[in-house]
């Protein structure tokens, strides 16, 4: 699919345009009192994590690959060779949209600063920000600097971090106001989108969805567009009562593992990731409940939304929790097929599925889970 061939005219993208090289090249320089440092670049093909890094080398430095559709992207700068990690959350960053096309660029004190020349698809983004307001991360950064200026013994701490985040609240919500007249404006634009996606994690899907059916049959065929899309069936399909959704994913031995597999036994589906705070608090639970249920017929298929850089953290998670039911990945974190079909959000959530394939129960918990195993298998 050729739908990066894309070329830019001010905010209006057509996805069937961009691709006039084969393959992108970011061309950096930098001052040569940060030779030997490194840059670091994140982005994403074909649904998995891509991470890639450079060194400065007299004064300048290189990146070169290949997206299959534009991708947001990060760049990290590490002047002070602390290494990647301690610097990719809240070091010198830079957030942009990566197609493939030549992007020049000059970082003279600070990466996040820097500008890019060259490239019609980061033109139309910087528009596109502009538009409506802010990148997303710059206010993200702007809250954290907020948050951790407010002493922490001070005696109104509370009221502060209670006034930053309504601060910070009114300014999404400013943002989204303006990112869904643009999605309505600017139906042929790839950042309408994103646009929707956002305004979607607070909007009715049924508001969102006149406006993403008006976009064009070019924007709605970019992945991004095809997981809107499936969360907008989700908000309708996904429900007590429904069929569920079959699909296959890998298990960690590579084998293909189906939703339909189970047919004629109880499966309960839970989405949960190694990451995830809530979901390693609830497995203890969740383990003696499939102790308890699983000679009366229960089955847990549980599907994990780490991204393929974090394949060796799930399988650990797996291990140090004790986890002895069936396991699925596809490894693309969000983007993971099965989470999309389903229309998930956030983690953990799970769907108890009966004999004939339909749902029963959904995001069971604590004592909502042991009380709906127990009115299905008895004591």
């Amino acid at each position: 699919m050729n739908i990066l061939k894309l070329t830019a005219a001010l905010l209006i993208l057509s996805p069937i345009q961009l691709l006039a090289q084969e393959g992108f090249q970011l061309k950096g320089n930098a001052p040569k009192k940060f030779d030997g440092k490194k840059v670091y670049l994140d982005y994403t093909k074909e649904g998995f994590s891509m991470a890639d890094s450079a060194i400065i080398k007299n004064g300048k430095f290189t990146f070169t690959g290949m997206v299959d559709e534009p991708a947001y992207s990060r760049m990290v700068f590490d002047p002070e060779g602390k290494g990647k990690m301690m610097v990719q959350n809240n070091g010198d960053r830079l957030y942009f949209y990566l197609g493939n096309e030549t992007y020049k660029m000059a970082i003279k004190d600070s990466l996040s600063t820097s500008k890019i020349t060259g490239s019609a698809l980061h033109d139309s983004y910087t528009k596109y920000i502009a538009e409506i307001g802010s990148d997303f991360m710059s206010i993200i950064d702007g809250a954290n600097k907020e948050f951790a200026a407010v002493k922490a013994d001070a005696p109104d701490a509370n009221e502060q971090y209670a006034a930053i985040r309504e601060k910070y609240d009114a300014k999404f919500e400013t943002r989204r106001e303006k990112e869904f007249l643009f999605a309505q404006n600017n139906p042929n634009s790839i950042f309408s989108i994103d646009a929707l996606k956002d305004v979607a994690n607070k909007r009715k899907l049924s508001e969102i969805e006149p406006v993403f059916l008006a976009l064009s049959k070019e924007v709605r065929q970019l992945t991004s567009a095809r997981e809107l899309e499936a969360r907008i069936l989700a908000d309708k399909m996904i429900k007590i009562g429904s069929k569920a959704p079959d699909f296959a994913q890998p298990d960690m031995d590579g084998k293909m593992v189906k939703v339909s597999d189970f047919l004629g036994q109880y499966v309960l589906i839970d989405f949960w990731a190694s990451w995830c705070g809530p979901c390693r608090a609830e497995n203890p639970h969740l383990v003696k409940a499939y102790e308890k249920y699983k000679p009366k017929g229960l089955e847990i298929l549980a599907v994990s939304i780490d991204d393929n850089k974090g394949r060796n953290a799930w399988l650990k998670a797996v291990e140090d929790d004790g986890l002895p039911w069936i396991h699925v990945a596809d490894l693309k974190g969000w983007s993971n097929d099965a989470a999309v079909l389903y229309g998930v959000r956030g983690v953990p959530q799970n769907y108890l599925i009966d004999p004939t394939g339909n749902i029963v129960a959904v995001n069971l918990r604590g004592e909502k889970l042991d009380v709906e195993l127990e009115k299905v298998f008895g004591q």
